[in-house]
């Protein structure tokens, strides 16, 4: 059998929406600080292709290293559409030290801003709040040599990724990359906007004056706790029909711990609808904004973001890290957020695994135009129905 040493133009196509992404991103850069060396005459690769690239190869199931990159970029349409020159090694590794990953971060940011209001479901759940965001933190390990991303110890090194994945908009909205041992609540506090509710996990409720600061930054809050904590009853609140057919077992002001700190006090909702199991949680919100119910329900919503994590690892394929830096990492983060975007506002939904594999035969030219269209639209139909 013949060898495939360099990767075949036939085997590649075109992305149709990398147009939109390298308008979308030209108007980021400006607003962001270049790099001293990008205005050097001698530089052959910028910014906005090394980012076309990255984007490029999540969607190219051909493309699975740096190296098969580089070779691709030497193909004559991968340069008048992607990358407008061939790229060197040398180039793409130096590129991940040079470029700033925020300008893609706010990127992030806006383009998920951008949504339609019949697209948001359970429009319930905005009363009083700006969004509902479910945050959590997932791990994707990298090679042993990559210094930076502690994880266990040094034969297994991690980066973390710390998302915000609106439940309401099916989006991603805001995420920081750091190493696999950091800590999530910090991660957290550099994501915090303003009259936004924010659920988390047990990891979130391990350190009760984080409740006091995430208040003091204007977050809205439903996190859950660990069972059997010390607690301080300060009130009992009406716990009604609707609330126990949530599986709500209590609804209480509370103090958290053994009243050695001073702490302020708290709404705490108890609940038994999880397999029977008790749940915790925590609130910054009063009975007369939230019902209990409702804090039930937002809590239950947090799966959400799970499904999003094995989405972008399983479905989008964003395993093998292209760069070992911590700023090229996060740069393939914010380039696979951005995929998964724009990948939504295509379908209306998170593209399931065959539609997937329509978008991948489409760019392999084995499915023609019309059979994406007819995927799309019958994604739209099945949303709406």
């Amino acid at each position: 059998m013949k060898k495939m040493t360099k990767t075949e133009e036939r085997d590649l196509k075109r992305w149709c929406l990398l147009q939109e992404f390298r308008q979308s991103l030209t108007k980021e850069l400006e607003h962001h600080p270049r790099h001293s060396s990008e205005d050097d005459p001698r530089r052959k690769l910028h910014y906005l292709d090394y980012a076309s690239a990255i984007l490029f190869t999540l969607f190219n199931p051909i493309l699975k290293s740096m190296r098969g990159l580089c070779a691709a970029s030497e193909l004559t349409k991968v340069k008048e559409y992607v990358t407008m020159d061939k790229i060197s090694l040398g180039s793409f590794s130096e590129a991940q030290h040079v470029f700033d990953s925020n300008a893609l971060r706010h990127l992030v940011q806006k383009l998920s801003a951008k949504i339609h209001p019949e697209q948001l479901k359970n429009r319930s759940l905005l009363a009083g709040v700006k969004d509902l965001v479910a945050v959590d933190g997932s791990l994707f390990q990298t090679l042993t040599r990559v210094l930076w991303a502690d994880w266990l110890d040094d034969n297994h090194k991690a980066t973390k990724l710390h998302l915000g994945f609106s439940v309401l908009k099916q989006k991603a909205v805001d995420a920081v990359i750091t190493s696999g041992n950091s800590c999530e609540r910090k991660a957290l506090l550099k994501m915090i906007e303003p009259g936004v509710m924010y659920v988390c996990d047990r990891y979130y409720g391990l350190d009760y004056e984080y409740f006091d600061e995430l208040r003091e930054r204007g977050a809205l809050f439903t996190i859950r706790i660990r069972n059997k904590p010390k607690i301080t009853v300060i009130k009992e609140y009406e716990v009604s029909k609707k609330d126990r057919n949530e599986g709500v077992i209590s609804d209480q002001l509370v103090y958290l711990g053994d009243g050695k700190r001073e702490l302020s006090p708290i709404r705490l909702v108890r609940t038994g609808a999880f397999n029977d199991k008790e749940i915790l949680l925590v609130t910054s919100e009063p009975p007369e904004k939230i019902n209990a119910a409702l804090i039930s329900i937002i809590y239950r919503q947090r799966w959400q973001i799970e499904v999003f994590f094995k989405w972008l690892k399983s479905i989008l394929g964003c395993r093998k890290l292209l760069a070992e830096s911590s700023n090229g990492v996060a740069i393939q983060m914010y380039c696979a957020l951005i995929a998964a975007i724009m990948l939504f506002d295509l379908f209306g939904k998170k593209p399931t695994r065959r539609q997937m594999e329509t978008v991948q035969f489409y760019f392999l030219r084995y499915a023609t135009k019309e059979e994406l269209d007819y995927a799309i639209e019958e994604s739209k139909k099945s949303n709406q129905g």
